[in-house]
C-alpha cells in the first residue's frame, strides 16, 4: 500500500527515521511544516503530486491531564478522531467556536460539525463503548497551565494538542484518503519549559508504534 508518512518539522522527521531504521517498500515521509496552514497546503499538494493510499501523521504534541498510566510524558499513542479550537470568535472565556455560531469548516465533512473520524490504529478499542482518543488541533499552542486548562473545559474527551493533524484529516477526507494519526507525548499541554520536555522518548516511541503497522 502507497503510504504517505506526514511529519511537521525536519528536526522530528530525522530523530524518527534514525528510530525506525528503514521504512517498506511503498513509503515515503515528507515534511508539511510547522502549523494548521502550512500542514493543509502542503498536504493538498503531496497528495496531489504522490497519489497516496494511506496517509499517517506522525510527530510529537502536549498530553493533557489524564488519569491513565498508558498515557505519559515520553510516550505515544494513535487518535481516533481530531477536532480543532480556533476556528471563530473571541479569546478566552468570550471563545465562541464557528459551529457554536452555526457554521461548519465545509458541508459535509463532519457528522457532528466538531469532529473528524480517523482511522484507528493498531491498538484499536476493543470495547466498542469506550471514549474515542480524541487530539485537539491548535492554531496557537498553550502558553501555561490555565490556557491548558481552559481548553480541556471547551473539550473534555481531548488526550494531546498539536498544531497540524487537524489539516491534514480534513485534506485526506476531501481526497478519500484514508488517515490515521500518530502522535508522541513530547510535554504537558502548557509547560513551556523545553528542559522539561522528553522530545526525544516521544519520537523514538512514535517510532516503535509505526513499527506495527508495517
Amino acid at each position: 500500500m502507497r503510504t504517505l508518512l506526514l511529519v511537521p518539522t525536519a528536526m522530528e522527521r530525522r530523530q524518527i527515521e534514525q528510530s525506525i531504521d528503514g521504512l517498506p517498500d511503498q513509503w515515503s515521509i515528507e515534511t508539511i511544516g510547522f502549523g494548521v496552514i502550512a500542514a493543509a497546503i502542503r498536504t493538498t499538494e503531496l497528495i496531489q503530486k504522490r497519489h497516496p493510499e494511506r496517509i499517517i501523521v506522525i510527530g510529537i504534541a502536549g498530553l493533557f491531564p489524564v488519569d491513565d498510566p498508558q498515557h505519559q510524558v515520553g510516550t505515544a499513542t494513535w487518535f481516533d478522531e481530531v477536532t480543532i479550537d480556533g476556528i471563530g470568535i473571541g479569546q478566552g472565556d468570550d471563545y465562541q467556536s464557528a459551529f457554536e455560531l452555526g457554521w461548519q469548516w465545509l458541508d459535509g465533512d463532519s457528522r457532528d460539525g466538531t469532529t473528524l473520524r480517523v482511522m484507528p490504529g493498531p491498538d484499536a478499542h476493543s470495547d466498542s463503548q469506550a471514549a474515542p482518543r480524541q487530539l485537539l488541533t491548535v492554531c496557537a499552542a498553550s502558553a501555561n497551565p490555565a490556557e491548558a486548562a481552559l481548553r480541556k473545559s471547551r473539550f473534555p474527551n481531548s488526550l494531546g494538542e498539536d498544531m497540524e493533524s487537524f489539516s491534514v484529516a480534513l485534506a485526506a477526507n476531501r481526497a478519500g484518503i484514508p488517515i490515521q494519526i500518530l502522535r508522541g507525548f513530547s510535554n504537558p499541554v502548557g509547560r513551556r519549559d523545553k528542559q522539561e520536555w522528553q522530545i526525544e522518548n516521544a519520537l523514538t516511541s512514535v517510532a516503535t508504534q509505526l513499527r506495527q503497522v508495517t
